[in-house]
């Protein structure tokens, strides 16, 4: 909840204009943009801004809805896999739920276009059938689970967006409350909670009313505590309100939910530049937010202050490559490098590749032999659960001993490779190559695993490139003799160890 929000975010000009009607505020405006002219090419903007933000009317999709025919094709989806072993059906498990969801598209295609009922009844039809079938499925991995989640958000928004009599929509939480209960002996929790206090609340719930009229308290949208899915309550209430063009019960309901992004990016897309700047630089929480204003700013024109929102936005706490690569190239286009530069950096030191660190060299130019050392020391002394950009970097660079060093003791045998390559390569590190192949080797060769021979066989060979590269070829027939004593039971595997003398 917004705690930040108090009774003076209102205007007293906001207030004095309330109370005024259509003829007296037109007359008004008409007054002032006579006195004064460029308050009336000020409102010339505005206006014309206004209608370009004006949702055009959607025609409804001509989408002929038979519930049993839905349910025919879920019945016939899930069931596709009766003719295969149970082996072959586990791998097929994520295809079939896809294949649902595409049905579960034509009711988003429908509450896209405001036609809530018509979705209410393709959801309807896709939830009975889905429910009656779905323990047919292997949920070992929990996608076939997982897609009542996906089903829940359609639901939430069908219902808010149908504009159902309150008979209407206790009917559709007790449906939904009875699915729930259903679910909840799988331990498929809260899947249909949110849709259920969407068909009970409405837009007629009370706290709600009060948001959209304008009164924004730290309570927010609920009475009490809000529920741990009060957001995708608020994302969907605020999908509708923007499709209806509702833009003012839009921002009410954004800043008092604390949807600071949503909030900012209206305010922008309405033309209140400044107001969303000033909001933003106070209430912005996360990078991410702070992209999405920034890019807002920019696609309206706002330049200059779209690249300060992003360099505000480097300050703030979570992930910052994304925010880093947008300044990066949005300043470069613009002519401005060292403000490109700077983010350019900042890209790679957050998220360490070959590309961003590419990125840093073309931008640096003459500054580069300065930044190259700054840059490689924080490489060699970034933990990183997953070292592929450090030693893609390291490679590029030909640093070898530092790419052998990023290897973690559990590196892939992907990674392991790709530096034994680039080691073979540059004629260097014979021994750590040897030592890397043969363990990659053993480790297939001791398990059995058959159908891995050929890749044991190739990484023997890495090692009898090593062997004889630095004249050892005594130690590498010794070396195969006992690979060939040991596995000499192996059919499949001798062949391939003595073409390797």
């Amino acid at each position: 909840m917004n705690e930040r929000i108090n009774k003076d975010t209102h205007s007293s000009l906001e207030s004095l204009l309330s109370s005024l009607n259509r003829d007296q505020l037109q007359s008004l405006l008409l007054k002032l943009g006579e006195q004064e002219p460029s308050l009336r090419e000020a409102i010339e903007r505005q206006v014309a801004l206004l209608q370009t933000s004006t949702p055009k009317a959607v025609p409804k999709p001509h989408i002929t809805v038979d519930p049993k025919v839905v349910r025919r094709q879920v019945r016939s989806i899930i069931h596709s896999l009766d003719r295969m072993r149970s082996s072959e059906a586990y791998f097929q498990i994520g295809a079939v739920v896809n294949e649902i969801g595409q049905l579960v598209d034509q009711a988003w295609e429908l509450i896209k276009a405001d036609d809530g009922r018509q979705a209410l009844t393709v959801l309807e039809a896709i939830t009975g059938e889905y429910l009656s079938e779905w323990e047919n499925l292997d949920d070992s991995d929990g996608e076939a689970s997982g897609f009542f989640s996906d089903l829940g958000t359609a639901w939430t928004e069908a219902i808010l967006s149908a504009d159902l009599t309150r008979e209407e929509r206790e009917k559709w939480a007790d449906r939904l409350a009875a699915w729930q209960e259903e679910l909840d002996n799988y331990g498929v929790d809260e899947a249909f909670d949110a849709p259920q206090t969407a068909a009970l609340d409405g837009w007629d719930y009370p706290p709600l009313q009060r948001i959209l009229q304008g009164t924004i308290t730290e309570q927010g949208a609920w009475e009490g505590e809000a529920p741990d899915y009060a957001d995708d309550l608020t994302e969907a209430r605020l999908n509708i309100l923007e499709r209806r063009g509702r833009w003012q019960e839009y921002l009410y309901l954004a800043e008092a939910e604390g949807q600071t992004q949503e909030y900012v990016t209206m305010l922008v897309r309405l033309g209140r530049v400044e107001e969303a700047i000033s909001y933003g630089q106070q209430y912005l929480a996360t990078s991410e937010e702070a992209l999405a204003l920034a890019r807002a700013l920019y696609e309206h024109g706002e330049r200059e202050q779209s690249l300060q929102m992003a360099e505000h936005g480097l300050t703030l706490q979570g992930p910052r490559a994304s925010l880093a690569k947008w300044l990066r190239d949005q300043a470069l286009s613009m002519g401005e490098k060292t403000r490109a530069l700077t983010a350019a950096e900042v890209a790679f030191r957050d998220e360490i590749s070959l590309e961003n660190y590419l990125q840093v060299v073309e931008i640096a130019g003459e500054q580069w032999p300065e930044r190259r050392n700054a840059l490689l020391d924080h490489a060699r002394h970034t933990q990183s659960y997953y070292s592929q950009g450090q030693i893609n970097v390291f490679l590029h660079e030909g640093l070898i001993d530092d790419a052998i060093a990023a290897l973690e003791p559990h590196a892939s045998h992907t990674l392991v490779e790709q530096v034994v390559n680039a080691a073979l390569e540059s004629q260097s590190h014979f021994d750590w190559v040897i030592e890397a192949s043969r363990k990659q080797a053993e480790y297939i060769m001791n398990g059995g695993k058959a159908e891995y021979y050929y890749s044991a066989a190739s990484w023997l060979a890495k090692a009898r490139t090593a062997y004889r590269a630095t004249g050892r070829e005594k130690d590498w027939q010794a070396y195969l003799g006992e690979l060939l004593t040991q596995h000499g039971r192996k059919y499949k595997l001798v062949p391939m160890l003595k073409a390797l003398r």
